[in-house]
């Protein structure tokens, strides 16, 4: 469990979280938990850590037919926690007899205190950990933008660490492509279709990935772009840590597999252009939403 401990301090501290979240004992928070509570209790990280991924990646559908594109920036995106997302149905576990589902059990964003539950017979009592108490989940990613051939460009996400002691090597790389449709058809308006794909991993403890198939369009007027876009998200998140039973100190292996519930997402915003500095901002609409910002700077879209 230290290294579940360590491993969760790491992707926080990654994702900006406050100084005081990361220092919550994770051990005692997760040690109780085997695959089907754990599975639910990590279920809203895996939607909020895929909404963010899948944030940021354009500001624009301008794509030209031929010549010189680039844009180098920094994207911060930050998922929004619902309060639907910091509580969960669980059933106590271990040697609690008989069974019992509890409705309001904290998830890895909901409260710090936990949850007891007691048998009216024998009195014994089974104790729910609790959450990290977040409201939003920010990150921040590099990103650079490429192009433009036959209406086409690239981009690229990239962020990571040496191997860490006892967590082993970060990594996020991301890549996207996306083609200029307006360039067929006679549009007030640009339109771009985009795929995108992500992979985030940390040593042996966590495998993710997020892909979007995004329609873009956008309008300029003179310093301001006014953007949105109509997607559709898939992802995956594989989770393994030990899990220690606090009564024989036996300790298990335990591996599942999330998929992010995000599918439709609608994005809307704006972009001000000061020459080559562009800044943006948009909101994500989706089960999972969130919010994004970007500071870059861009050649060659005029």
């Amino acid at each position: 469990m230290e290294k579940l401990k360590l491993f969760f301090a790491v992707c926080l501290s990654v994702m900006l979280l406050p100084r005081p979240a990361v220092s919550q004992d994770i051990e005692e928070l997760l040690s109780k938990y085997t695959s089907e509570n754990g599975e639910k209790y990590m279920q809203p990280f895996a939607d909020a850590f895929s909404a963010n991924l899948n944030s940021g990646l354009f500001h624009n559908a301008k794509l030209k037919k031929m010549g010189f594109q680039i844009y180098l920036g920094l994207e911060t995106q930050m998922a929004v926690i619902p309060s639907s997302q910091k509580t969960m149905t669980a059933t106590t576990e271990g040697d609690f007899f008989p069974k019992k589902s509890v409705d309001g059990v904290p998830t890895v964003f909901g409260p710090t205190d936990g949850l007891k539950v007691e048998d009216d017979q024998s009195g014994t009592v089974y104790a729910f950990p609790g959450g990290l108490d977040i409201g939003s989940m920010p990150m921040a990613t590099p990103q650079l933008t490429i192009g433009s051939v036959f209406g086409t460009n690239l981009t690229f996400r990239y962020a990571g660490t040496n191997k860490l002691e006892d967590v082993g090597k970060i990594s996020l790389f991301g890549w996207g492509v996306r083609h200029s449709v307006d360039q067929y058809l006679p549009l007030p308006v640009n339109l771009a279709l985009g795929y995108y794909n992500q992979k985030f991993s940390v040593g042996e403890y966590i495998d993710a990935s997020s892909s979007l198939i995004s329609l873009q369009t956008s309008y300029s007027i003179p310093v301001v772009t006014f953007y949105g876009g109509l997607g559709y998200e898939m992802g995956s998140m594989s989770l393994s840590y030990t899990y220690e039973d606090a009564d024989t100190n036996e300790q298990t292996s335990i591996n599942f597999d999330l998929t992010p519930s995000n599918k439709i997402k609608l994005t809307g915003g704006f972009g001000i252009n000061l020459g080559p500095v562009n800044f943006h901002a948009e909101y994500n609409l989706a089960k999972q939403s969130s919010i994004s910002a970007g500071l870059g700077i861009g050649f060659g879209d005029k």
